[in-house]
């Protein structure tokens, strides 16, 4: 008995939900409403925001005239898709950070970078890792590159860094989104 009370209700909630047709529920004819065109529905939205407005809005609107969403300037803004600094995440992450070699070094394959300005490009090619030295279109030089988490607690997203741990050697750090790797040279001996 109790059993027949507890499921009654379910077995007629179920037959209820499959005979409905769902196809007359959505049409507009069966809840009395009528369909709307674009240009109706854009008119109705005109005339609303053109309607009078009251005193109430009108001193709200005077409390809130700072407010950025009410400048005019701003709602007409258009965004271009770049970040802060005026470049996409992708152009962000292929910049290139810039050093300043302040002795000539001697790169992993023996050729000597002079000292000057340079541009620091990281690539990972068939899991050689390399740090180049570049100006323009010319590479200087180049140094094999090993992981490191030593990022120097540096707030840059994209940085290169070159240290002196000792008086013959130069330690250049380089990290970006994707890698912080690390590579050494000797210092060039002065002739």
């Amino acid at each position: 008995m109790f059993a027949i009370l507890v499921l009654s209700p379910f077995a007629c909630a179920e037959d209820d939900i499959i005979d409905m047709d769902m196809n007359l529920i959505d049409s507009p004819s069966f809840s009395g409403r009528k369909a709307v065109t674009q240009e109706q529905f854009d008119e109705a939205l005109a005339q609303k925001q053109k309607r009078n407005r009251g005193l109430i809005q009108k001193f709200r609107d005077f409390l809130n005239r700072n407010n950025p969403e009410n400048d005019p300037a701003l709602q007409n803004f258009k965004s271009d898709g770049s970040g802060e600094m005026g470049m996409s995440a992708k152009e962000i992450n292929n910049s290139k950070p810039n050093v300043v070699l302040s002795s000539d070094i001697i790169d992993s394959y023996g050729k000597v970078i002079p000292k000057g300005h340079y541009q620091i490009v990281y690539s990972d090619v068939d899991n050689s890792k390399t740090i180049s030295f570049v100006q323009g279109a010319n590479i200087y030089g180049a140094l094999k590159a090993i992981d490191t988490k030593d990022n120097w607690e540096e707030n840059s997203i994209i940085y290169a860094r070159i240290v002196y741990p000792s008086p013959n050697v130069a330690r250049v750090i380089f990290s970006n989104l994707d890698v912080c790797v690390e590579g050494f040279a000797r210092i060039a001996e002065p002739i």
